[in-house]
Formats: structure tokens, sequence, C-alpha cells
């Protein structure tokens, strides 16, 4: 089995994971009165965040503590990205907009993890997200920490050779949202769309006021 086999395989079994854990999720809410959402799913309990000591796209650390204290959306994508990140990424500067009436606290920080950390410094990272935004933020590391990070959140990641010695990065758009002690409440899968997101957001935050 070749490296990029195995690592197939394991988000595919993170994935199936997740999943399983996303349905039983939907049967206790059901049963419990939570929140009817459009397209994401709830999980509850909230599910703990993979270890993570990355850099953001000031040069500063990142880690689990800059997640803490407020509501986040993080999504995985690369710079070099031709179509689904920036299309995402433009998405979400509209979801981020379509929020900005709610108060400062419950109004999410986004955040793009680079699964191409040897081509996506700080600084590259930096000039991309704030294209879309000035409030995203960018985050990078090392790549065996970064692919780790992805794996076990259930993101499949595959490089691709391109012709001329490049490469493309192949990896799952779904967006997670990042309650404010730092575990993943839920996560929606494509297609994306703003209403939705900001609508399923919106349940989200008023479901856990005390969060």
């Amino acid at each position: 089995m070749t490296r990029t086999q195995s690592i197939g395989l394991a988000a595919l079994v993170a994935i199936v994971a997740i999943a399983a854990g996303m349905l039983l999720s939907r049967v206790l809410l059901h049963r419990s009165g939570g929140p009817t959402l459009a397209k994401a799913t709830l999980l509850e309990p909230a599910r703990p965040l993979p270890p993570m000591a990355f850099i953001d796209s000031r040069g500063q650390p990142f880690g689990p503590d800059r997640l803490r204290g407020h509501w986040s959306i993080l999504f995985f994508g690369f710079t070099s990205c031709p179509d689904v990140c920036p299309t995402t990424l433009a998405l979400l500067a509209q979801v981020e907009q379509q929020l900005g009436d709610l108060p400062t606290e419950q109004r999410p920080q986004i955040i793009l993890v680079s699964v191409d950390p040897q081509r996506d410094t700080p600084e590259q990272l930096a000039r991309y997200v704030g294209s879309f935004s000035p409030t995203f933020i960018g985050v990078t590391g090392e790549q065996q920490a970064i692919s780790a990070f992805a794996l076990n959140m259930g993101v499949p990641v595959a490089i691709s050779p391109l012709p001329g010695g490049s490469y493309t990065v192949d990896h799952s758009a779904a967006i997670f949202i990042i309650d404010p002690n730092g575990a993943m409440r839920a996560l929606s899968s494509t297609p994306h769309n703003v209403a939705i997101i900001a609508e399923d957001y919106r349940s989200i935050v008023a479901a856990h006021p005390h969060l």
C-alpha cells in the first residue's frame, strides 16, 4: 500500500467515525428537541479537536487557546487552489457579512488551515486570506503536524503531481463550526450556500448561549 493510499484509508476511517457520530447526534437531538438545522450537522456532545501547534498569517503561534472564548468557522485549503478554495472563501466572506449584526462575542473568526504548508508561508497566507476579508486568519505549520490534524478531522488530503514538476492538493471542502470551548460543534459539507450556512450558524449559537 502506498503512502497516499494509506492516508486515504485513514481519512476514510476518520470520515466514517465522524459520520457515525453525526447520525447518532441527529437521533439524540431529535429526541431532545435540539435545534433543527437546514444543512449542517450538530455534534452533541461536541467533538474535541486534535492537537495543534501551528503559526498564523501574522507569524504568531496558533494553538488550542486561539479557539477558546469565541466561535470559529474553520476551512481547509491552500493559496494555489484554482477553484474550490477561492470560491469557498468568497462565500465565507459573504457569510461573515450576513452575521455582522450579531453581538461581537457571537461573530465567528474565520480560519483557513493550509494543506500545502510547504508553499503557504505566513506571508503568502496573509496576502491570500486578506484579499477576501481583513479579519480572516490563515494557519500553516509543519507538514507532518498539518497532515495529522487534517486526518484526525476527517479531511482527506492527497498531493497530486502536475506536468512540469509542480503539484496540486486534493482535499475536502467541508467547513467546521468550532465552539468557544475549542471543540467541533458542527460541520457542513458541500455544496455550500451563504444563506444556509448563516442560518445554521445562528441556530447553533442560539442553542448554546452559555458557551
